[in-house]
């Protein structure tokens, strides 16, 4: 059973020159003035999940329906995707509020490109197609009545390709966002042996400057010991016993100056350590930073990648839809980046950690709810796999035997064998 604007290929002749992409019938204008815009219930059908997708954020989309009386409350970006397109099929209030929000939002490209004849007017979609500017043209080529078949299919084909090539620069971004996310935990692991060097150095340095204050009272005691020798020597000059105080006061010298040398050995050591302790304080405050550089830059690949990733059965390049994709094994402390992959794809995820002591009962009836079964080897024990393959064979669901558990792992089976774009 379809659902409101579920397949955008339901408009297409599949059997016209063998080609997918031509339309069944010439685009018609459906005002009297041929001069007139197409109102948005009026556009032709290649032009409903394009314009939906291309012209409306989905910020837009959600202010749009609160203010029609529809409510938002826990519906999916495909969701609210599916409303907009179904409702373009006809004139009612959602369409209604679109073309007028569509027609203020692009004033601007209406006043400066629908005036233009056609030829002139699809130089210039090329000029700015090219450029990545293509919002507010598809809606004046939307609206516009003049546009003849070929130059529907034309425009379509460009934005449909464009698709294709987003989603080959959205595969290069997760790649870059796993290797983002390697370096940033070896940035971490080096801050925290950085961390506790410096806390070994900060308990040495604390230790060292007890020694110095230990030598620096008995250089005290010392200095006032000498000077008390040297008073008795002087008092005893005299006296028989006066060159064996000399000989006494020689050695009580010669330590003296054991112990300044050594007390000078401490303050230097001291000071070399207070030097690299400053450096690597300032160590830890660069990799702070770029840690925190790092940490931004993934945030914004994350929603960018989240935000190339919305689409709906209505888009051409929709094939996960409602999935359910059951992960056997891999690593648990990252399921929760499994199910955001899979899900953000269309998907449903479903997980079993592989392991066998409570039965194969929950197993089997996963394998035989599933569409698609990934076991990573590396992360699993041998009878988990051969229970899953026999599983599999047994409920005729395809089973995919993975070398790897990590999130690019599962991404490139989900691109090679369930079909995302």
């Amino acid at each position: 059973m379809e659902t409101p604007g579920s397949n955008i290929m339901s408009h297409i002749d599949l059997k016209q020159d063998g080609n997918p992409l031509l339309p069944v019938e010439p685009v018609k204008a459906e005002c009297d003035d041929n001069r007139s815009r197409h109102r948005s219930w009026m556009i032709h059908r290649h032009f409903k999940c394009p314009v939906v997708g291309t012209c409306l954020s989905l910020e837009e989309q959600k202010r749009i329906l609160t203010k029609t009386g529809h409510s938002i409350k826990n519906r999916s970006a495909y969701e609210i995707h599916g409303i907009f397109v179904h409702s373009l099929s006809d004139k009612n209030r959602l369409s209604t509020r679109i073309d007028a929000y569509l027609h203020r939002k692009f004033k601007h490209e209406i006043s400066k490109f629908s005036g233009l004849d056609r030829a002139l007017f699809l130089d210039a979609w090329k000029t700015h197609f090219q450029k990545g500017e293509i919002a507010g043209l598809l809606w004046v080529a939307a609206t516009r009545p003049d546009l003849k078949a070929e130059d529907i299919r034309s425009i379509f084909g460009d934005v449909h390709m464009q698709m294709h090539l987003n989603t080959v620069w959205n595969r290069k971004a997760r790649q870059r966002l796993s290797f983002q996310e390697e370096e940033n935990r070896k940035l971490k692991e080096r801050l925290q042996q950085e961390s506790a060097m410096r806390r070994a150095l900060k308990k040495e340095n604390k230790s060292l400057k007890k020694d110095v204050n230990e030598l620096r009272r008995g250089y005290a005691f010392f200095e006032k010991e000498k000077m008390k020798i040297e008073k008795e020597l002087s008092e005893l000059s005299d006296n028989s016993g006066f060159f064996n105080l000399q000989a006494e006061n020689r050695e009580l010298r010669v330590d003296m100056r054991k112990l300044s040398d050594e007390v000078s050995s401490y303050k230097k050591r001291m000071t070399d350590l207070q030097d690299q302790n400053s450096r690597l304080l300032g160590d830890i405050d660069r990799q702070r930073e770029i840690n925190g550089h790092l940490r931004k830059e993934m945030e914004r690949n994350i929603i960018r990648i989240s935000a190339m990733n919305r689409c709906d059965e209505t888009c051409p390049s929709f094939d996960l839809c409602q999935k359910r994709i059951l992960i056997v094994g891999g690593i648990v402390k990252i399921k929760d980046r499994y199910k955001k992959l899979i899900e953000e794809n269309g998907g449903i995820f479903e997980y079993h950690d592989g392991y066998m002591k409570g039965g194969t009962k929950g197993l089997k009836g996963q394998v035989r709810r599933a569409d698609m079964v990934l076991c990573p080897v590396n992360c699993n024990s041998h009878n988990a796999c051969s229970l899953t393959k026999k599983l599999g064979k047994k409920y005729n669901r395809p089973v995919h035997m993975l070398a790897g558990s990590g999130l690019s792992a599962i991404s490139q089976a989900l691109l090679k064998n369930a079909g995302i774009n």
